[in-house]
């Protein structure tokens, strides 16, 4: 065996043509490259030779315009197979710095050979057709700093379907288990005859407000049918569907199995009514608000993942105003509508909580308002991180695979952040499921609003001197951050890694300075007056009120392309806006959510109020927390580069969104509207107190 090993390595290193130095190299790698050489530059290839050859990366056309990548074809890699069946192409990616280009090519060598073969040979430029190398032409044709040294190379080979390990495979039960309870439920419902005795369960006709985007049920003080009186004067409502006296409740297997049960949540989720006491228009500015961050993802993980002339995309698009709905805005003003509503929820779903009598704000229930939240937020959140984690684990990945694994290895370490939502402090840069920092942040706003609605009891005086401490709080800590790290303002993918990183790491992410959208609708909904007729009572105050809204809009739009400039803007400006412009976006929209709350709205409120919205704002939660992961799949799964231009986009964003909604409705009716179903059992009654008509 050793002679036979002797053998080999001599007569790889001095007989053929295609040989190169041992060292570094393992044996069977050599052996195997030496056959697949020596079959695909003889008179006659052979198919095999041709297949792995053509799979490579080629050189393509608008280098200028971003087509760096040579990707080349991972699955035709995969397919082939040496005749004697000795080894398989293994498809890998070669990340080469040379010249001052950074571009990867894709490459197909024997399944023996490692990743540090595969960069040892392309180092000694091995890997040959006709005496030419496999990734020629260099990029080195188009820098200008030009040098006859070879480029440092780095390989990374694709494993196709990433390893089913035990977090993999619990992740996996919860996700099959997601969709069976519904199922099981549907049936058992089915054969109990469900259809005649629906009332032996909680009504559904209840509309569900959200709080930007994360649905909250909201019940209707005008149902005093199910209104019963509780010790120490408490009226409550009984929303686990007690029944009367006498009677006693089914099984808590039959109970969970009727709540998950389709029969209980499509009419549920068809519901398009809405309480009295909440404005309709928020289901179209939540619904609108959600696509423009889709839109906005969709564009993104496009240029940063898959397109074949990104540095056209960055050329068109981040420096017109025309694509600010492609672009999500000065980024993602969408997220900071949504905290406005959440805000403005907040405080009616917690006046709703307090008892008619002088008993008032006690710890009991400020702590039953932080647990409804915490159990209303969690069972979808972290159902979508199972969801995320099985999936990626059985997908086979293309030649992108690096982001979903990426992915996939932030949640093996760091899911625990997610259950605590700590997720906006503690491992942000590797976070799992990084767009859920959004939920940390909300639930740690909430923890404000019983403080906010119990001095607004006491004391408006002190509540405004509270605001304002508050709002300069968050200002001071946003711009002094801003000053310190050079952070930039509208476009942070554009600018250094550093600052980029600093950007998401510092303040992005942060509570303590994005928490003045929130605070702008709680003092908005504390503040709306009980007479509909006090603020907006002529059509001159309209008007102002209107204007005042939409100029304050334009303005938060139009200035950050004028600051977005770091070398004509002076730092001091920009921390400046990078302090106000989320509030002040927050304040402008929650003008407009008054003025249609208090009648004025004209067209816009109907626009706004129109039923469909009410339904997709239903599923909205749900649909916030798929499609990231509907994009990564999208992605992760394409074989070539995208070609940016408008009409491409637009038909991805379109694509993007109907799968978005589906799957939010399918999470909606699985997960969340049984764990809501099951929250209400387990609360067993939401009081309603003297603050529910407000």
């Amino acid at each position: 065996m050793v002679l036979t090993s002797l053998f080999c390595l001599l007569s790889f290193q001095l007989q053929l043509p295609f040989v190169f130095p041992a060292r570094n190299i393992s044996l069977k790698c050599m052996q195997d490259t030496d056959e697949f050489l020596s079959d695909l530059n003889s008179v006659e290839p052979k198919e095999y030779a041709l297949r792995m050859y053509d799979s490579v990366g080629k050189l393509g056309s608008n280098v200028l315009g971003g087509n760096v990548d040579r990707l080349g074809s991972s699955s035709e890699c995969a397919s082939a197979s040496a005749p004697a069946g000795s080894f398989q192409g293994r498809y890998c990616k070669l990340r080469i710095l040379q010249d001052g280009a950074d571009y990867s090519v894709g490459v197909c060598v024997p399944d023996s050979c490692a990743e540090e073969d595969v960069a040892v040979m392309s180092q000694r430029g091995i890997l040959r057709f006709r005496n030419v190398s496999f990734w020629a032409p260099s990029l080195s044709l188009f820098t200008r700093n030009l040098s006859s040294e070879p480029g440092v190379a780095v390989a990374r080979c694709a494993a196709g379907m990433f390893p089913l390990d035990t977090f993999a495979a619990v992740c996996l039960f919860f996700t099959l288990l997601g969709l069976a309870l519904p199922l099981a439920g549907t049936v058992y419902v089915t054969a109990r005859g469900w259809g005649s005795d629906r009332s032996a369960c909680p009504p559904h006709g209840a509309h569900s407000a959200t709080y930007g985007s994360l649905p909250l049920r909201e019940t209707e003080s005008s149902e005093p049918r199910n209104r019963i009186q509780g010790t120490g004067g408490l009226a409550h409502l009984s929303l686990s569907g007690t029944p009367s006296r006498g009677k006693r409740c089914p099984g808590a297997m039959d109970h969970a199995l009727r709540c998950f049960s389709w029969q209980k949540t499509v009419p549920a989720i068809w519901s398009t009514r809405t309480p009295g006491s909440t404005c309709p228009a928020l289901n179209g500015i939540r619904v609108l608000s959600l696509l423009w961050i889709v839109s906005g993802h969709t564009s993104q993980m496009a240029a940063w993942l898959s397109l074949d002339n990104v540095l056209d995309w960055k050329a068109r698009v981040l420096k017109n105003p025309l694509y600010l709905y492609s672009r999500s805005g000065p980024f993602y003003l969408g997220v900071d509508t949504f905290f406005l509503i959440s805000g403005w929820l907040s405080v009616r779903s917690f006046l709703k909580m307090l008892p008619s009598s002088e008993k008032g704000i006690t710890a009991n229930i400020i702590l039953r308002y932080y647990f409804s939240r915490l159990i209303r937020l969690q069972p979808l959140h972290l159902y979508s991180v199972c969801l995320l984690v099985g999936l990626f684990s059985l997908v086979p990945w293309g030649p992108v695979w690096e982001v979903p694994k990426l992915h996939l290895d932030s949640c093996r370490r760091a899911w625990w952040t997610n259950a605590l939502l700590l997720n906006d402090f503690l491992s942000v840069q590797n976070a799992c499921a990084g767009w859920t920092w959004y939920l940390a942040n909300d639930f740690h706003f909430h923890l404000m609003t019983p403080v906010i609605v119990f001095v607004h009891r006491k004391s408006k005086h002190v509540l405004i001197l509270l605001g304002a401490v508050l709002f300069l709080a968050t200002f001071t800590a946003t711009a002094l951050l801003t000053l310190a790290h050079d952070l930039p303002v509208a476009a942070p993918s554009e600018a250094s890694g550093p600052a980029s990183v600093l950007y998401f790491l510092e303040y992005y992410t942060k509570p303590y300075c994005r928490c003045g959208p929130f605070l702008v609708g709680v003092l908005l909904s504390v503040s709306v007056p009980r007479d509909p007729t006090g603020v907006l009572n002529t059509k001159a105050r309209t008007l102002l009120w209107w204007l005042c809204s939409l100029g304050v809009l334009f303005a938060v739009v139009a200035v950050a392309y004028a600051v977005d400039d770091p070398s004509a803007t002076p730092p001091a400006a920009a921390a400046a806006y990078q302090a106000l412009h989320r509030t002040l976006w927050a304040a402008a929209v929650g003008g407009v959510v008054f003025a249609c709350h208090e009648g004025c709205g004209g067209p816009v409120n109907r626009l706004l109020s129109w039923g469909v919205w009410s339904f997709l704002a239903s599923i909205a939660y749900a649909c916030y927390l798929v499609h990231p992961i509907i994009i990564l799949l999208y992605h992760g799964l394409r074989e070539t580069l995208l070609h940016y231009t408008d009409i491409n986009m637009f038909y991805l964003f379109s694509g993007h969104c109907v799968l978005t909604f589906i799957a939010g409705l399918a999470l909606t009716l699985c997960i969340e509207k049984p764990c809501q179903e099951l929250k209400w059992r387990l609360l067993g009654w939401t009081p309603e107190g003297p603050g529910t008509s407000q």
